[in-house]
């Protein structure tokens, strides 16, 4: 099969398979020769700030040297940004290849599984071709039950900020969403934890660890200046970033002690690395500006909202939001947040909606801001909403694209391709 036809047999994949747990997986894995089980991981979950916090910990071992693998969902423009070695994507080639070779031994053996873990199988058997020192492995969903849950032995885990998000699926509380997110954690491994977590959060996840013998490890607060501008001190030593956002700040910090972890392992990782590595490490769509008036941002629960809200205000600027929501999320208190700060910092919104099932309609994103007393515009296009800001924006506007990584990926792409 070729790259096109091997992305549409990707998708049509069902999300969910309909046996619980990774047992298909294991079998198709152990039909391909256990790629995973020559590799050596660094596996991190969360709710907020994984993708971040991953590519951080890529860069700097990119930086000292290491072939790295990194493994990411979802992706913002194309699925191979999900697969990279060194920061570079998985090529076309590559992909068609070795899904294919993926797809053969599903169906030889009866072993279907989800979209996801398929996608995983595909990661694995790539990594191991290539020979990779670290691979960089993000939890797709929870952690317990999770795909990437069926490596053996990591050499570190970690964990962003963890918050309330896939309720459906994780459970309703922190503490049931914690839980399950710490199911990744093995025996006698080493487990760095985001430093700012509710209580319960630290509670599991301690209780966990002793269970596990597993060594916790809580980075310190990290000094930020003021006002902010992409740098901080951690432990003595000055760290600049690139990636936008105060709480970038916290995912570096989280990033230094896995690395650090590492180090105690016995791996050779200089400290210009990990300056080098903070300091060039970039993810896309995440506090990005793809203009200098213009920001775009995947954020999608609440947690994170109010995270990017709090880094928003520290600009000082006028803002204009265009919004778009998954009807699966929680998006009223979302919108309740984004309500807040427009009322607040006059801000002005505009409703929009991405052509796919799960999204929530603009007009029911309307309804909403008119019960919080604000008064939305209203485009269903998102391109065409788009546009109509970007005409009417004032010099000292920024437009905020934010509410779900799909309509941050849409507009980045439109707005590239316009201006290549």
């Amino acid at each position: 099969m070729n790259y096109k036809e091997i992305l549409e047999y990707i998708h049509s994949i069902p999300k969910f398979n309909r046996v619980l747990g990774n047992a298909l997986l294991e079998k198709l894995l152990n039909k391909m020769g256990n790629p995973q089980d020559n590799l050596k991981f660094i596996h991190i979950g969360g709710t907020n700030g994984k993708g971040s916090t991953c590519t951080m910990v890529s860069q700097i071992l990119t930086e000292a040297g290491y072939k790295t693998g990194l493994f990411t969902s979802p992706f913002l423009k194309f699925f191979n940004e999900r697969i990279k070695i060194n920061g570079v994507p998985i090529s076309n080639s590559d992909l068609a290849d070795i899904a294919s070779y993926v797809k053969k031994i599903t169906e030889k053996y009866d072993a279907f599984v989800s979209e996801f873990a398929f996608d995983t199988a595909v990661a694995f058997e790539y990594f191991n071709r290539q020979n990779c020192d670290f691979v960089i492995l993000e939890v797709g969903l929870g952690g317990k039950l999770d795909a990437t849950n069926i490596i053996k032995n990591p050499l570190v885990v970690g964990f962003t900020a963890i918050g309330l998000d896939h309720c459906q699926y994780l459970g309703n509380t922190i503490d049931e969403i914690s839980k399950e997110k710490a199911g990744i954690i093995k025996k006698n491994s080493d487990v760095v934890l985001y430093p700012i977590q509710e209580s319960k959060v630290f509670d599991n996840i301690r209780l966990i660890c002793q269970e596990k013998n597993s060594n916790l490890i809580i980075p310190e607060l990290p000094t930020l200046p003021e006002p902010y501008k992409n740098s901080f001190e951690y432990k003595g030593t000055r760290y600049d970033l690139t990636l936008n956002g105060r709480f970038q700040t916290y995912n570096a910090v989280t990033a230094i002690e896995i690395i650090n972890s590492l180090l105690n392992q016995g791996y050779a990782i200089s400290s210009d690395c990990i300056t080098n590595g903070l300091k060039h490490a970039n993810i896309e769509g995440r506090f990005e500006f793809i203009a200098p008036n213009i920001i775009v941002d995947g954020a999608h629960n609440p947690q994170a909202i109010n995270s990017f809200l709090k880094s928003l205000k520290s600009l000082n600027k006028k803002i204009h939001f265009l919004v778009a929501f998954m009807s699966d999320k929680d998006y009223e208190s979302i919108i309740n947040l984004i309500s807040d700060y427009a009322i607040s910092e006059k801000s002005k919104i505009t409703a929009t909606e991405i052509n796919m099932p799960r999204c929530l309609d603009s007009g029911t994103i309307k309804n909403i801001f008119m019960k919080n007393n604000i008064v939305s515009d209203i485009n269903s296009n998102p391109i065409s909403a788009f546009n109509e800001v970007v005409k009417t924006l004032h010099k000292d506007e920024l437009l905020c694209v934010i509410g779900s990584l799909f309509l941050a990926g849409e507009i980045k792409k439109y707005y590239e391709e316009k201006n290549s």
